[in-house]
């Protein structure tokens, strides 16, 4: 699995998914600590042995993809089988999460820290059996990533997350080829994760140029592609998608790692993605037999389950606090009002500091981590603020359960019950009300929901909730930009600046208002600004300073209302080999490694 995979903060359905929202039928409190389970191990603890072939991981997925191109992509439920089949020339050290080799055997960073020289891994093939070399690294960066073959003077012509992260101060990194195994990156200002950076895929020059050059690229892997369609350097390559069903993986015979025996990797004929709509359907598929894994929802799921472990035959593992964010965020995008997605008036309540602040002090989040996670979270304040890390910062509180300041909040504001019925008005007369939406299936997010509308009518604000496909609400979030209220969440890891595609302003994924042309606040400005330097800063102390800074404006500015962390446990079948649970590359980061154990 590769370090773009873990690190890139993208939409995604969060382990916290699941559970009852009722404050009746309290359970006992559940240790979410590394007593329920196996917990992770160390790096001195992780012996592969030499495996078998054969046999499949089966598990289950709420999302369909969207596409198979992982350039384009901006959503788990297309990296989920992207990042198994592309590889970059760096990974991350699922013990440590320092970078390490991957298609690149190693580097060097010039003195003025603006040029990084990659030396290529010798006798990879891509799964069509075409050779890796130098070109189609520069061809996946300048022709892919950065579309520099576009027409002169026009935007880029597909989305790219990767491009949002990996451009600095608007220019983009020069990247040329020294020969056929080298590749020199010229960086326009100090970067000081380059290294990090160079996890992204690498595509087949071969295999992609044409659609580079007519323009088609945006459009190419689509999900109704061939198995021969998606070219990568990964352990497995698509085998078959079957809309509605499942997405199965197969096992590329052309994959360059091998074990310690010289046996090439993989040992698995593949992995089964079975596509599910409800993570009820998951977990009485696991109880079944019918799937191999299982992610705890809430601390219900592990009353049911642990009983169960040995008569079952599978283990459970403690994974600890998950780096993702879980949130509630306000749609205040003016272009959207400017096409009549969103009305003007709700767009004004939900820019105002005070509104944010209001709802944060209105929603009871110990309600949620007792009655809805079931102890498995704690209360969180903003990202980088529970999970361990280079980065983590301590001292940030979370807001305090207050009605009475946020009801004096929402008065200052002018927002007033003006007629007695119970529901603010503001100055215009409009009633205080608006939609809150997340992802179907999921009843953890949707039961957060309507804890959350209960704790709004406390204050007279009203809340209606809204559940959708999941594909079709991250088109609303990243398309369409009209919906008013998401409760939603983002994967972390331990590099803030693989979140410069939400934070910065002029970013794609930034939730609130995407793409702008200029920042709308000067607190957005101050962010863009860190990012800027934060990236170039090369002591990690001082860099540590810098998003310090960056976490204090989103502790203020509330432009996204945290709610919990969710602790991950999750259930594995006793039937495989190599099973290494990593605090950072959790449970299936040597999937190439995994095999299923005799007579199992």
């Amino acid at each position: 699995m590769n370090l773009r995979s873990i690190l890139i903060m993208s939409v995604i359905a969060l382990l916290a998914t699941g559970g009852c929202g009722k404050k009746k039928d309290k359970p006992k409190p559940v240790d979410a600590g590394t007593t329920i389970g196996i917990p992770v191990i160390s790096a001195d603890q992780y012996k592969p042995v030499v495996g078998r072939y054969g046999g499949r991981i089966i598990r289950a997925t709420l999302g369909e993809p969207k596409s198979f191109n992982p350039i384009t992509s901006g959503e788990a439920s297309t990296s989920d089988y992207t990042n198994r089949i592309f590889e970059g020339l760096t990974t991350t050290d699922p013990f440590t999460g320092k970078v390490v080799p991957l298609l690149a055997e190693s580097w060097d960073v010039a003195a003025d820290h603006l040029t990084w020289t990659f030396h290529l891994r010798h006798g990879v093939t891509f799964n069509d059996g075409s050779p890796f070399t130098a070109d189609d690294v520069v061809f996946t960066w300048n022709d892919l990533i950065y579309d520099s073959s576009r027409p002169g003077g026009t935007p880029p012509r597909w989305p790219c997350s990767i491009r949002d992260s990996a451009t600095f101060g608007g220019k983009a990194v020069r990247v040329e080829k020294v020969d056929e195994y080298t590749v020199r990156f010229i960086t326009p200002v100090p970067v000081a994760i380059w290294d990090m950076e160079c996890a992204a895929p690498i595509l087949s020059k071969k295999k992609y140029a044409a659609t580079a050059a007519d323009g088609t690229f945006g459009s190419a892997m689509s999900k109704g592609s061939a198995s021969g369609d998606i070219v990568g350097t990964g352990a497995f390559m698509l085998g078959a998608y079957e809309p509605g069903n499942k997405v199965a993986l197969k096992r590329s015979k052309r994959y360059w790692k091998k074990d310690s025996a010289g046996n090439q990797l993989p040992y698995l004929d593949g992995l089964d993605f079975v596509i599910m709509k409800e993570l009820n359907l998951m977990l009485l598929s696991f109880e079944r037999g019918e799937i191999d894994y299982f992610a705890m929802r809430t601390g219900k799921d592990i009353a049911e389950l642990r009983p169960r472990e040995t008569a079952d035959k599978f283990s459970l593992y403690a994974l600890g606090p998950t780096s993702g964010t879980f949130f509630a965020a306000f749609n205040m995008n003016e272009d959207a009002v400017r096409e009549n997605r969103v009305p003007a008036y709700k767009v004004k309540w939900f820019r105002d500091q005070r509104f944010r602040q209001a709802i944060s002090h209105t929603i009871d989040r110990d309600n949620i981590v007792h009655n809805v996670m079931r102890n498995l979270a704690v209360p969180l304040a903003a990202p980088f603020t529970i999970a361990p890390g280079p980065f983590r910062q301590d001292g940030i509180p979370v807001p305090a359960l207050d009605l009475a300041k946020a009801k004096a909040l929402l008065e200052d504001m002018g927002l007033k019950d003006r007629d007695g019925n119970g529901i603010l008005e503001d100055e215009q007369g409009h009633e205080v009300r608006f939609t809150i939406y997340t992802n179907s299936g999921n009843e953890t997010r949707q039961d957060i929901c309507e804890a959350i509308r209960t704790d709004l009518s406390k204050v007279g604000i009203k809340a209606n909730t809204l559940f959708l496909e999941f594909n079709l609400l991250t088109e609303k979030m990243d398309q369409t930009h009209d919906w008013e209220c998401l409760v939603m969440a983002l994967s972390g890891g331990l590099e803030p600046n693989f979140g410069a595609n939400v934070w910065k302003s002029s970013g794609r994924l930034h939730l609130w208002w995407p793409n702008q042309t200029t920042p709308s606040t000067n607190w957005e400005k101050r962010i863009d600004e860190l990012f800027e330097t934060g990236v170039t800063e090369f002591d990690h102390a001082r860099r540590k300073e810098i998003y310090r800074e960056w976490i204090d404006i989103v502790s203020r500015e509330q432009p996204m209302v945290y709610l919990v962390c969710p602790t991950m446990v999750a259930a594995l079948r006793n039937r495989f080999g190599n099973i290494f649970p990593a605090p950072v590359g959790l449970l299936f980061h040597n999937e190439e490694e995994m095999f299923v154990l005799e007579g199992k």
